[in-house]
C-alpha cells in the first residue's frame, strides 16, 4: 500500500507519520503539506522521501489517504479523495457540517473504506466496558458520568481550534469528540440533551451536557482550561466501573482492578494497521465514517442550544471602542485582562499569540489574534498597527540567567520601538514587587529603590523595567509600570492551584503558623489597576504597587481553600522563623544523608554498566534505605525554599496609598469577594474530588 498523509500539523507529526514508518517502507509514504517550512521540518525529523505541497499532485499514485488537516477543509478533501476512488482515514472531528458530509458520501463507492480516528474505540478497557454496557451488565437504567479536563497545550501549528472563523465550536468540537463517541458507541443517540457552555462571543472552553437515552442517563463535564478529575464512572444494576480518561488498559469494576490487555497499546500503529487491513477486507474498520457523522450530529444538537449569557458589566471606563494590544494575553493575568476588556470595557482587543496551545481561555471572547516574535520590532510594529494602548503582560523564558534577562529586555525594546512608530497613547508594563528585593521592608511604596538579589525571574523583571523607563523618556512616550505582589484567583498557579494541590496531598506547610501578613493581590485588582493607568493621565511616568490592601494573615487567607477541601489548619505542620537546636540537628542529619545518597548514586552510575548485581545490592539497596530515613527526617523537620519563606514571613504591609491619592484608585475586589469567585472556580474544577 502507498499512503498519502494530507496535512503536516501536530497530529501527523506525533501519530500518523510515526505509525506509517512502522508499517510501511518510507518509499510508500507521501506527505502533503503546503507550508514549506513545516514540510522541511517534518522531512528532516522523520526522514521522509516524498513530500508535495498540494495533495492533488500525489493522489493518483497512492492507494489510501489519511486526512490530518484542520476540519474546515476536510469535506473538500474527502470529496476529492472519493472522486479519485481512494480509501480514507479521517482525523476527528469529521467536518463542520454533517449535512454536507452526508451529501459528499452519497457518491462514495461501496468498496471504499472510509474510517475515523476515534481512538478510544481501540483502548482495551473501553472495548471491555462498552461490551458490558451493550450486554446489559449495568441494566437498562445505566448512569454514565464523565469528567474530562486539562489546560490546553496541544502544539497546533495553525491554531485553528481557537479561531472562531475556522471552526463552529471550541472544546466540545476539538476535545470532546472521543468521549461523545464513547457514549454513542455504548448507548446510541440520546433522546434528550441539555447543553451549557462558557462562550462569550468566542468559542467554549468549559461545558456540561446532561443526556437521556431511554432509561439510561449520562453527564459530561469538559474543560480545556482546567484540570478536572479525568474519570469515567458507569453505574447500574448494582455494579460500578471506573476508568481514567487517559488509561488504555486497566479499569476498576466493583472495587477490583481489571487488566483488559497485558501489553501496552501503540494507538497510532494499531489504528493505521486496522485501516490498512480493512482496505484489504481482512478486518472491520474500528470506527466507520458513520460514527463520525453521528458525533457531529450530536454536537450540532448541542450547539443549537447555545445561549448568550447575561452578566453585570463592571467597566473601569474610557476604553469603549479603543483598540488594545495585549502581550501575554494567553497567560494567567493577561487572560483576565482580555476578559475585562472584551466583556466589560467593550474595547477591541488584539492578543499576541506565541503558543496557540495556550489560547483556550481567551478564545472564549470576541478578540483578534496577532502572531509574531515579540523581540522583533518589525513584527511588533505590524501587530500593533491601529492600536491605541499596549499592556505588556508577557514574560519570556531563556536558558540561564543572562538569556532570561536579555530576552525580556529585548522584548521591551521591540515593543517600545513599535509603540513609538504607531503613536501608541499609553504603554503599561507589568513588572513585579520582586524588583524591590527578596523581602518586603516596612512601609514599602512604589517609589522605593529597585534592588537586585541575584534571582533570575526578579532580575528579568528589574532589567526590563529599567529599560522601559529609559525608552519611555527617550522616545517621548506615555506609560506606567504596575508591580503586583503575589497574584491569586482563578487560574493562578502559585497562589491558588499549587497551594490547593499541596493541601490535598498533605504537603502544604505554614510558616510561623500562618501569622504573617498576606500581601497578596486578587487578579481582578491587578487588571483594574492596569486599565486605570491606561485612561488616567496622572499615571503617566509612574509606577504602582498592586495588593488587595487588607490586613489579612496567611492563615485566614488560605483558610478559604481549606474550607473548600474539607480540611483543617491544624492538619499541617509549620516552619518556624528561627531554628531551635532540634531543627538545626535535623537539618544537619538531612544534609549528611543527602551527601551519602548522592555518593551512592555516583557508585551506581559507575558500576552498573559492568556489574548490575553488585550495583543493585552494594549501592542501590543501601541508597533506598537512606532515602527512607531521609523522608522520615523531612517529615519531622519541614523546610521551605528561601523565596517562599520570605513571602510568608512578612509582617509589614505594602503601602498602596499612592494608588488612591494619585489615581483615586482602590481595589474593588475585597478578599472575601475574590475568594467567593475563586472557591466557586475550584469546586467546578473537581478540586475536592479524590481523583482530582
Amino acid at each position: 500500500m502507498k499512503l498519502l498523509i494530507i496535512g503536516g500539523g501536530a497530529i501527523a507529526d506525533s501519530t500518523h507519520i510515526p505509525a506509517a514508518k512502522k508499517l510501511l517502507d518510507l518509499d510508500n509514504v507521501v506527505l502533503a503539506e503546503p507550508n514549506a517550512a513545516q514540510a522541511e521540518k517534518l522531512m528532516k525529523k522523520h526522514g521522509l522521501i516524498h513530500v508535495v505541497s498540494d495533495f492533488h499532485d500525489a493522489l493518483a499514485e497512492v492507494d489510501a489517504c489519511v486526512i490530518c488537516t484542520p476540519p474546515h477543509v476536510r469535506n473538500g478533501i474527502l470529496k476529492d479523495c472519493i472522486a479519485a476512488h481512494k480509501h480514507v482515514l479521517c482525523e476527528k472531528p469529521l467536518s463542520p457540517s454533517s449535512a454536507e458530509t452526508k451529501e459528499i458520501l452519497k457518491d462514495a463507492p461501496e468498496n471504499l473504506v472510509i474510517g475515523m480516528c476515534h481512538t478510544y474505540r481501540l483502548f482495551p478497557n473501553r472495548r471491555k466496558v462498552q461490551q458490558l454496557v451493550r450486554d446489559g451488565f449495568f441494566g437498562a437504567q445505566v448512569s454514565v458520568s464523565i469528567h474530562e479536563g486539562m489546560p490546553s497545550n496541544w502544539p497546533t501549528v495553525s491554531g485553528y481550534c481557537f479561531r472562531k472563523e475556522l471552526v463552529p465550536g471550541g472544546a466540545l468540537y476539538d476535545n470532546g469528540i472521543h468521549s461523545l463517541d464513547f457514549l454513542l458507541w455504548c448507548l446510541g443517540q440520546p433522546d434528550q440533551i441539555q447543553y451549557e457552555d462558557d462562550a462569550m462571543g468566542g468559542l467554549e472552553s468549559n461545558l456540561t451536557i446532561n443526556m437521556r437515552f431511554g432509561q439510561a442517563t449520562a453527564f459530561y463535564k469538559l474543560s480545556r482550561t482546567r484540570k478536572l478529575s479525568n474519570a469515567i464512572v458507569i453505574e447500574g444494576n448494582g455494579h460500578k466501573a471506573e476508568l481514567e480518561i487517559f488509561e488504555k488498559r486497566a479499569f476498576v469494576l466493583d472495587g477490583k482492578e481489571i487488566i483488559a490487555a497485558e501489553t501496552t497499546l501503540d494507538v497510532g500503529k494499531e489504528q493505521l494497521s486496522n485501516f490498512m487491513m480493512a482496505t484489504q477486507g481482512k478486518e472491520v474498520i474500528m470506527c466507520p465514517v458513520s460514527g463520525g457523522i453521528d458525533v457531529i450530529e450530536l454536537l450540532e444538537r448541542c450547539y443549537a442550544q447555545k445561549k448568550s449569557k447575561s452578566y453585570e458589566k463592571r467597566p473601569i471606563g474610557g476604553l469603549e471602542g479603543k483598540r488594545v494590544f495585549v502581550t501575554g494575553g494567553t497567560g494567567f493575568i493577561g487572560g483576565q485582562l482580555v476578559e475585562q476588556l472584551a466583556l466589560h470595557e467593550d474595547a477591541k482587543v488584539r492578543v499576541l499569540v506565541h503558543n496557540w496551545g495556550k489560547a483556550a481561555y481567551v478564545s472564549r471572547f470576541d478578540v483578534e489574534y496577532a502572531q509574531g516574535d515579540i523581540c522583533d520590532a518589525e513584527a511588533m510594529t505590524e501587530a500593533m498597527r491601529d492600536c491605541d494602548y499596549v499592556v505588556h503582560c508577557a514574560i519570556l523564558g531563556g536558558k540561564g540567567h543572562e538569556a532570561f534577562v536579555q530576552n525580556n529586555v529585548k522584548a521591551i525594546e521591540a515593543l517600545m520601538t513599535a509603540a513609538k512608530r504607531n503613536g501608541i497613547k499609553h504603554v503599561v508594563s507589568l513588572s513585579s514587587v520582586v524588583v524591590h528585593g527578596k523581602t518586603v521592608p516596612e512601609d514599602l511604596t512604589a517609589d522605593a529603590p529597585l534592588v537586585s538579589y541575584g534571582d533570575t525571574y526578579a532580575d528579568g523583571k528589574l532589567e526590563a523595567e529599567k529599560r522601559f523607563w529609559q525608552l519611555l523618556k527617550e522616545y517621548g512616550l506615555h506609560g506606567s509600570v504596575v508591580r503586583p505582589t503575589y497574584v491569586w484567583g482563578p487560574y493562578s498557579m502559585w497562589y491558588t492551584i499549587y497551594v490547593a494541590e499541596q493541601m490535598q496531598k498533605g504537603d502544604f506547610m505554614w510558616v510561623d503558623d500562618g501569622k504573617g501578613i498576606c500581601n497578596a493581590v486578587y487578579v481582578g485588582n491587578v487588571v483594574d489597576l492596569c486599565l486605570q493607568c491606561c485612561v488616567n493621565p496622572k499615571a503617566d511616568g509612574q509606577a504602582f504597587l498592586a495588593t488587595d490592601g487588607e490586613q489579612v494573615t496567611w492563615r485566614d487567607f488560605y483558610g478559604h481553600y481549606l474550607s473548600v477541601l474539607g480540611l483543617r489548619p491544624d492538619q499541617f505542620q509549620s516552619v518556624p522563623l528561627k531554628d531551635d537546636w532540634m531543627r538545626k540537628k535535623g537539618k544537619s542529619i538531612k544534609k549528611s544523608l543527602q551527601k551519602k545518597i548522592d555518593a551512592l548514586w555516583r557508585q551506581v552510575e559507575a558500576v552498573e554498566p559492568t556489574n548490575p548485581t553488585k550495583a543493585r545490592w552494594r549501592y542501590r539497596a543501601p541508597r533506598k534505605v537512606l532515602r527512607m530515613m531521609q523522608r522520615q527526617v523531612i517529615k519531622r523537620v519541614p523546610e521551605m525554599v528561601a523565596t517562599q519563606m520570605a513571602i510568608y514571613s512578612q509582617y509589614f504591609s505594602v503601602d498602596i496609598t499612592k494608588n488612591k491619592e494619585l489615581l483615586g484608585f482602590s481595589p474593588r475586589y475585597s478578599v472575601e469577594r475574590g475568594m467567593s469567585i475563586t472557591c466557586d472556580w475550584l469546586r467546578w474544577s473537581d478540586v475536592n474530588s479524590p481523583k482530582a
